[in-house]
């Protein structure tokens, strides 16, 4: 796990820096560029990083398949790279022309000035976004169906099965063989619109946070933000918690994408507030406020999903007793049913925790990464006055050097205190029956899917937070 969330946290850093380099043609540096320039640059960027994200995301199961040109060999990474490409080029076209188009937009309207903060572009942009998505799925899918054996393979076998089903049905209707051509655009568009509206969501949070000024309302609002987003972080779980065992749903990977992204996004936003403080002293102890609270709160949770179990167990033998006394033959099948729904909802509570506890371990090391990049590339930059440090004077170039020594080491203080942390509350759960050999399988596509995470937790960031300048306190240029 380590291993995957170092990778992301470099994943997100140089997102960051692509971010902060702005209009990559220019001469000037990113803070010398006006903001029109910068603007249309960002909205470019958020097309070409999404598109990076989005063809990493699916390279690693389409390097399992066997495709009918190399059926011997394992497919490299380049041999797939070059058929997502060439299936999604058109698409992010598309996507890319909207970004710029809405960058044209904006700087010729009233959404420049009047309605920038609206952050308008923000939502539109995820709009444009959403066509790259719609349209990666349906090359990864096409290219699944005809040009792999595993494609061809489970099209035969559902030709085969639908032929008995049709002779089977002799007094039915004519069967219909099944269509084996891409899902329409608009139809995966419509597929894929609920994950543009977490999007929005998730963007609408920074947006509130940026709006208040949140770094620049003292220490009790910064605690006070702090508190609200731990509580906000346990609500959203324990909806998600409602929401899988309602739905029964067992797959650790769904559990992993409900739990993950909002807990980023807070856990991010509360730190980027802690680091915003400039006082290593309070930052230090919010830290470590935070360990305590993670600490009795999993620790909590732990003692919480193993007395459900004890008391389910309880509930189950004395039902299983009460059956007992009858005498009738459907006793015992009675009794294995019992059991048999009590060993699936004990496999769903725990399967359910264990998923939880891994995304909020990935989330707190990707929070502390992303806080600390954002805050380092991006505090002394005009065009994010919310983020920007009130250091009182003019920093001077040693002054400089020094500030980001400090962040370096403020990075260090939290991944290690966060380890500490980590090594201490799994002993707990394991001790209490928390099985994490199961997650380990999963080890890649958590990789994946929160190297995702990590970067569009950047380009949330990166675009929302982006404003109309002030006078500033100190440049990095």
């Amino acid at each position: 796990m380590f291993r995957n969330t170092i990778g992301c946290v470099i994943a997100a850093v140089l997102a960051n820096g692509c971010f902060y380099s702005g209009n990559i043609f220019s001469s000037k540096s990113s803070a010398q560029q006006s903001r029109q320039e910068f603007l249309m640059a960002t909205l470019v960027w958020t097309a070409i990083v999404h598109a990076i994200k989005m063809t990493a995301a699916y390279l690693p199961s389409m390097m399992t398949q066997r495709f009918h040109e190399l059926p011997d060999y394992k497919p490299s990474l380049y041999f797939c790279l070059k058929k997502l490409i060439k299936g999604t080029f058109p698409y992010f076209l598309v996507s890319l022309s909207g970004m710029i188009g809405t960058g044209l937009l904006v700087q010729n309207t009233s959404l420049m000035n009047a309605l920038f903060q609206y952050k308008l572009h923000f939502y539109i942009g995820n709009v444009f976004n959403l066509v790259f998505t719609a349209g990666i799925a349906i090359a990864a899918r096409t290219i699944y169906s005809k040009e792999t054996s595993q494609g061809h393979g489970r099209r035969g076998a559902l030709r085969v099965i639908s032929g008995r089903i049709g002779k089977v049905s002799a007094t039915s209707r004519t069967h219909r063989a099944p269509n084996y051509r891409s899902t329409s655009f608009w139809r995966e568009f419509i597929i894929q619109l609920p994950h543009a509206v977490h999007i929005a969501i998730c963007g609408g949070f920074v947006h509130v946070v940026s709006w208040y000024g949140v770094l620049n309302q003292g220490k009790v609002v910064i605690m006070g933000f702090t508190m609200l987003g731990i509580t906000m972080k346990l609500l959203i779980q324990e909806a998600a918690r409602h929401y899988i065992l309602k739905k029964k749903i067992r797959g650790i990977r769904t559990m992993c994408l409900l739990v993950g992204l909002p807990t980023v996004l807070i856990d991010t936003q509360s730190r980027i507030v802690l680091l915003g403080t400039q006082t290593n002293s309070f930052l230090v102890a919010g830290t470590i406020a935070m360990a305590v609270a993670e600490m009795c709160l999993r620790a909590g949770k732990a003692a919480y999903v193993a007395r459900s179990i004890r008391r389910r167990a309880s509930d189950l033998e004395a039902k299983i007793l009460e059956l007992s006394s009858n005498t009738e033959q459907s006793v015992e099948t009675s009794a294995s049913s019992l059991r048999l729904e009590f060993d699936l909802w004990k496999r769903q509570i725990i399967s359910y925790h264990t998923a939880e506890l891994t995304a909020d371990m990935y989330a707190e090391y990707i929070a502390i990464g992303c806080s600390q990049s954002i805050i380092f590339w991006w505090s002394g930059h005009p065009f994010y006055p919310s983020l920007q440090l009130d250091t009182g004077a003019v920093m001077s170039p040693g002054d400089k050097a020094m500030w980001r020594f400090n962040q370096v080491a403020m990075l260090a203080f939290q991944f290690v205190v966060e380890i500490f942390v980590d090594y201490l509350c799994v002993v707990v759960e394991m001790a209490a029956g928390i099985d994490f050999a199961r997650i380990e399988s999963r080890s890649t596509f958590l990789g994946v899917v929160f190297m995702m995470m990590a970067v569009l937790n950047i380009n949330i960031s990166s675009v929302v937070y982006l404003s109309a300048p002030r006078e500033r306190q100190f440049e990095k240029h």
